[in-house]
């Protein structure tokens, strides 16, 4: 299956897609919202199809660095090899290829394709202690002499305007799984309980404003998909992280303990949606939309 590209007109039917998944199964969800992702990657860099692998390939995305010890690559004329460790590698035993940033002893980073039947590839995968995301094969990655195609300079994968808008997409995967646990509420939810309506009350107001924020961000990426949107992104993305951390509170607040001890997909879910909104790093990306808000003159009026 493949979901049309954020821009090209139906942003807003693939994060439904991509909404709709996470209401069912979050982990999976976060395993095909790579691969969608990097296949928007490799369309917009322009990479060639004689270089894509075939239609069963299972792609993954691993841009996180680790600043005191970021992956290297060497170059020479004639080939790029891995020397060192990825973390944070989600999917490592179910993909059939990433896209990876690296670097080399120069400075330069770079963006590299790696088919993971090459050799040199060695996974830890003992690191991962937490319940959230535990389905998802998340391992760091060892590489000695693994061989990587180079597709460009790092800078040309984050200053795509695409970037910004994958960002934007994966809201769309929180929003669907929060849309999830606020209906475990509603379909439980018995008359006389008061508290519990208005928890309810509380969940339908967030995700009112979330859908109409997401709707209206997919209107505008389709009418301009040439300009990144970032402040848009970004506080799109906050929103709902904050509501998907109050939809995971009062649903606790409103049903007890009972659903997270013996409902094992009710649980899987918070736990999931928990972890994956910690990619948005709350005060941080909160800092960089307010400094924005000050520089750009933005205007809030209606």
């Amino acid at each position: 299956m493949r979901l049309p590209r954020p821009g090209s007109g139906k942003t807003l039917e693939r994060w439904r897609h991509l909404a709709a998944l996470a209401a069912k199964d979050l982990a999976a969800c976060k395993l095909a919202e790579a691969h969608w992702d990097a296949m928007s990657i490799l369309e917009d860099l322009g990479v060639s199809e004689s270089l894509i692998p075939n239609s069963d390939s299972r792609w993954a995305v691993w841009a996180s660095e680790n600043p005191q010890a970021p992956l290297q690559v060497e170059v020479t004329d004639h080939r790029a090899v891995l020397q060192g460790s990825k973390q944070w590698c989600s999917g490592a035993q179910d993909v059939t290829h990433a896209l990876l940033t690296c670097h080399s002893a120069h400075g330069e980073s770079y963006l590299a394709m790696l088919d993971m039947q090459s050799a040199g590839i060695h996974r830890q995968s003992h690191g991962w202690q937490a319940l959230g995301m535990r389905h998802v094969s998340t391992a760091t990655l060892t590489f000695e002499d693994t061989p990587v195609t180079l597709l460009g300079e790092r800078s040309l994968y984050l200053q795509r305007p695409g970037f910004w808008h994958g960002g934007a997409g994966i809201a769309a995967c929180w929003y669907g799984a929060a849309c999830q646990i606020a209906q475990q509420l509603r379909l439980t939810l018995r008359p006389h309980q008061p508290h519990a309506a208005a928890h309810l009350g509380a969940m339908f107001t967030q995700l009112r404003a979330g859908k109409a924020m997401l709707e209206q961000l997919a209107q505008q990426i389709d009418a301009a998909p040439e300009a990144p949107w970032t402040e848009e992104v970004q506080a799109v993305r906050s929103w709902i992280r904050q509501m998907c951390s109050t939809i995971i509170e009062r649903s606790a607040r409103a049903m007890g303990p009972a659903p997270l001890c013996m409902n094992a997909e009710h649980a899987q879910r918070c736990a999931d949606l928990s972890v994956w909104c910690t990619q948005q790093h709350a005060e941080k990306d909160d800092e960089a939309l307010g400094l924005a808000a000050q520089a750009l003159s933005i205007v809030w009026e209606l």
